[in-house]
């Protein structure tokens, strides 16, 4: 995205080339020789710990959405006529400057009379360096490190306390600022000089944001995000603030490159983004067709869809923008007709029309797309499951054409959008070049483990007409599945037992010795400091972070429809009588039609029809309207338990017969909140749903979810459904032990049997603790789990040997359950 901002000359209007038009040396506004901009001082604004001083009057205020314009504190804008230049020789000096388009020609003249420029001439030089071409190679040249220099002098004379009280062509501004920002930005320098200068900017930008033009704003934030400066977020939250103040002054373009700008660097500001919707919605008309696409990809990216008033806003928004964007589309870009298709994909709309039309202009140039607008097409397309037969094949056949310059994520993406959508765009004869250019970049090693296991998914149903299927099976085989499949081996420890849970032992893991944080002697405590032991860790921890190091390395976060359950089956957690997938890395062909076991059909049936209940009570939904979202993702549990505790000297089997014959469970957030407030959720929830007797505590719930810890893969699956289900068959357990022990207690006259409470503190369940737990349990998911879940699945089987534990799935790209 941002290179479209870079050739779109979004920005040739900078104030350096205003300076051109003010050489009529006019005085200094009344502003400027009052002195009546506020003081302010870099030590006492932004110190490094990023806290405002609350006493400043540049301080930003905490609802400035809630605060008019006429009632800011803060001086009047500088006047057009205000002088911009120490003489009018400066101001011809500019002109010249302004005119050079050779690289050598203009450092030369910056060499020769760098000492007499005044500092609008010395911001002149980096702006026009900018954009000439080859200059971003000359970050180390004398000549340019001497007008960084030059800047970083004036900047950080700023920052002394009284600077903002000078007046005339050395203060300044907010818009010299931004200028600096985005030449570093177009020049993409952001370390050493360059680097020292944007961290001066950041702190000395946010007390003069109160006086800068909308552009301003919008430039500083573009420039921060282009460069993909992330520990900024002071800077960017108080150019939003102050955004959110100004919104009514800004143009298409500002609104456009502020919602692209904090979109891409990933920083939420609920004010500014209804701001920006609000606003946009009334000047659509006059938006280029640039920047509607870029607003609408800035609200997929950043928008909070599920919120009912970002929510409304951005819905009316979308709506909008598609309508306009329809009307625009013949002036569309290859890459602005990819990006909205894309935007409507990751937004989870679905608007036949606006794809329809895409896919009729897109034929018209379909010749002219990338790479990546292909791929990205071609997905907007599959996962709302658009069938556009014509502009399918066209991007197929392009496809083809330049597949050689695919990377590996765009033919993972390419190959899984054509193939989910059924037989008929591409065939054998498409797939194996794409499979041979995807084998060269493992070879190279320019991929990443998700991709090989969507690619061989994908796949899966033409292996027999393939030429390269065996050697892509083997390649996945050896890269990424057996790898993943001995990490959750290691966490499911079949039969280890007490030894597996409570003896702890180092990690398996070299040490590398802690730097010195300090040059003084190294004494007897800094030595032991440097060398301190690793963390000492049970067997099941130290695997489970093993297997956390590998996904993290790997970058899998699923093994796919096919190959997930060929996992489950070596990890014996599979049906015996479920023969889907069962010749995977093996000779022979798949048995006939087969749907999965018997328990696995009636789960299938009512999760079906709770997913239409769902649909039929849902008010309306604006955004995620198909695909595995994880909150619609639900699962359905069935058990048969025997839950015994030891006799302690007593006659009889202390035994408790626990059955479900089937019920269905959800997403929570519960684990997705404060420390303070998990399970609370969980456990008033289950309180009123059981409406008897509940022997489990919200310390019980909380060591429920350790219990189940899943992996961290590309982002937090605490709440989904499969550990959710898990959790409410722990916690009857606990229940079903607790009634065992009352009873117990009861009848040795009130002395109570502590030894099943080893069992709870510990969470082992084979009976060497003094409960156990057998039977068996059916799980069904209506879509594929991820690697995460079935971690969890591997901690439940570890923690309850004895229970034999049976899963299913579908694949809701397939089975389409999950659109609304």
């Amino acid at each position: 995205m941002a290179a479209s901002f870079y050739s779109s000359g979004a920005f040739d209007q900078l104030d350096v080339e205003e300076a051109e038009k003010r050489q009529d040396g006019g005085k200094p506004s009344s502003n400027e020789v009052n002195g009546s901009r506020p003081a302010s001082s870099t030590s006492s604004f932004y110190p490094i710990s990023g806290a405002v001083n609350a006493k400043s009057k540049a301080a930003v205020v905490d609802s400035p959405w809630t605060r008019r314009r006429e009632d800011a504190d803060c001086p009047e804008r500088p006047s057009s006529r205000e002088r911009r230049h120490r003489s009018s020789w400066h101001a011809a000096l500019n002109k010249r400057l302004v005119a050079m388009e050779d690289v050598e020609e203009l450092l030369h003249t910056a060499d020769e009379m760098l000492t007499g420029f005044d500092m609008l001439n010395t911001i002149t030089v980096l702006n026009r360096l900018s954009r000439l071409r080859g200059a971003s190679r000359l970050h180390h040249d004398p000549r340019v490190l001497e007008v960084l220099y030059r800047i970083e002098a004036w900047l950080s004379h700023a920052g002394i306390p009284g600077a903002s009280e000078m007046v005339g062509p050395e203060t300044v501004h907010a818009r010299h600022l931004a200028s600096i920002t985005t030449a570093l930005a177009r020049l993409h320098w952001k370390e050493s000089t360059p680097g020292r200068l944007l961290r001066i900017i950041a702190s000395i930008a946010p007390p003069l944001l109160v006086a800068a033009r909308p552009r301003d704003l919008s430039n500083l934030a573009w420039g921060f995000a282009t460069l993909d400066l992330r520990k900024f977020d002071s800077v960017m939250m108080a150019i939003a603030r102050e955004a959110v103040v100004q919104i009514s002054e800004f143009t298409e373009q500002n609104l456009s490159n502020t919602c692209w700008a904090y979109a891409k660097i990933g920083i939420r500001h609920d004010p500014l983004i209804k701001a920006i919707a609000d606003e946009t919605l009334r000047k659509l008309p006059q938006f280029s067709a640039q920047g509607l696409v870029n607003t609408l990809w800035g609200f997929a990216t950043l928008v909070i869809k599920g919120e009912e008033c970002l929510g409304q806003s951005s819905w009316q928004l979308i709506c909008a923008l598609l309508e306009e964007i329809m009307k625009r589309l013949p002036d569309c870009t290859t890459q602005e007709l990819s990006n909205s298709s894309w935007a409507c994909c990751r937004l989870g709309v679905r608007h036949d029309g606006f794809m329809a039309a895409v896919a009729q202009q897109g034929l018209k140039i379909v010749q002219d797309y990338t790479c990546q607008d292909l791929a990205n097409t071609a997905m907007a397309f599959a996962k709302p499951n658009i069938y556009n037969q014509q502009f399918l094949e066209a991007l197929a056949h392009q496809s083809a054409r330049k597949m050689r310059q695919f990377e590996a994520r765009e033919v993972s993406n390419a190959l899984w959008s054509f193939t989910i959508l059924g037989p008929g765009v591409v065939g054998p004869d498409w797939l194996d070049p794409a499979l041979d250019h995807f084998l060269n970049l493992i070879r190279m090693r320019q991929y990443e483990g998700w991709e090989l296991v969507q690619v061989v998914n994908a796949c899966w149903s033409y292996r027999e007409r393939l030429q390269l299927w065996t050697k892509l099976e083997r390649t996945f085989q050896e890269r990424v599945f057996m790898r993943v499949v001995h990490a959750l081996e290691a966490i499911i420890g079949r039969d280890q037992g007490l030894q597996g849970m409570a003896l702890p032992t180092a990690e398996v893991e070299n040490a590398v010795p802690i730097k010195l944080l300090n040059a003084g002697p190294a004494t007897h405590g800094s030595l032991s400091a440097a060398q301190r032991m690793p963390e000492r860790l049970s067997p099941l921890e130290s695997a489970r972070r093993g297997a956390q190091r590998l996904i993290d390395e790997l970058q899998v976060d699923f093994l796919g429809p096919v190959f997930t359950r060929v996992a489950m089956r070596r990890l014996g957690l599979i049906d015996p009588c479920d023969l889907r997938g069962i010749t995977a890395f093996s000779q022979g062909q798949e048995p006939g039609t087969f749907d999965g076991p018997e328990w696995g059909g009636r789960a299938r049936d009512a999760v079906a029809a709770a997913l239409q209940q769902m649909r039929e009570d849902l008010p309306f939904m604006w955004f995620d309207r198909f695909g595995p979202h994880e909150r619609r993702v639900i699962s359905w549990i069935a058990f048969d338990l025997e839950v015994s505790i030891s006799s302690n000297g007593l006659e009889g089997r202390w035994s408790e017969h626990l059955r479900e014959t089937g019920r269905i469970t959800g997403f929570s957030l519960d684990e997705h909140r404060a420390m303070d407030k998990r399970g609370v959720e969980t456990f008033t929830r289950l309180q009123e749903q059981w409406k008897g007797e509940v022997l489990f505590s919200l310390q019980d719930v909380r060591k429920g979810q350790e219990w189940l810890q899943g992996l961290f893969a590309q982002h937090d699956r605490a709440g989904h459904t499969e550990r959710q289900a898990l959790l409410e068959v722990i916690l009857e357990i606990v229940s079903a032990i607790r009634r065992l022990e009352r009873k117990q207690s009861q009848l040795l006259g009130g002395r109570a049997a502590t030894q099943p409470e080893t069992s709870i503190e510990l969470g082992l369940f084979d009976g060497t603790l003094g409960a156990a737990v057998s039977g068996q349990m059916q799980v069904f998911v209506c879509h594929f789990c991820c690697i995460s879940c079935m971690a969890a699945i591997c901690n439940f089987a570890r923690r309850f040997p004895h229970v034999k534990m049976h899963i299913d799935y579908d694949d809701c790209w397939r089975t389409r359950l999950l659109d609304v």
